[in-house]
């Protein structure tokens, strides 16, 4: 089993194209917003909210067995580009050179007034 990530600048980001090739499992991540342990979005913006979204995101998969680098594809939803390098900064933080393929979205409104939701699929492969 493995994972190629095809990226034609890394600068971008995001991997412009993610194969899994081998016998394994996908794993679909409902979309997630930046809630905090209290059960409320989190305070300071969209890069903010990323962070805690990532954070949701890793929990999910953890108890799925699996983690972000298996990460192969997210969509984000965003209420204003303006605020897009917050939320780009964010998720380079988070994937390093395991970058995933993206696509962002900019909506009229999320659910509980988030600034950014996003959704992940990952791969794991069989052991």
């Amino acid at each position: 089993m493995s994972i190629e990530r095809l990226t034609t600048n890394p600068a971008s980001g995001f991997s412009d194209a993610v194969t899994a090739v081998g016998p394994g499992r996908l794993i679909h991540v409902a979309g997630n917003v930046g809630f905090g342990p209290d059960g409320k979005v989190v305070a300071g913006g969209m890069g903010a909210e990323a962070r805690a979204t990532f954070d949701n995101i890793e929990r999910t998969l953890g108890e799925a067995g699996a983690d972000m680098s298996h990460v192969v594809k997210i969509n984000a939803f965003v209420t204003s580009l303006e605020e897009y390098g917050d939320y780009a900064t964010a998720r380079s933080e988070r994937f390093g050179d395991k970058l995933p393929a993206s696509a962002t979205v900019q909506v009229a409104g999320l659910l509980v007034g988030a600034h950014i939701e996003i959704d992940a699929v990952a791969f794991v492969p069989d052991a």
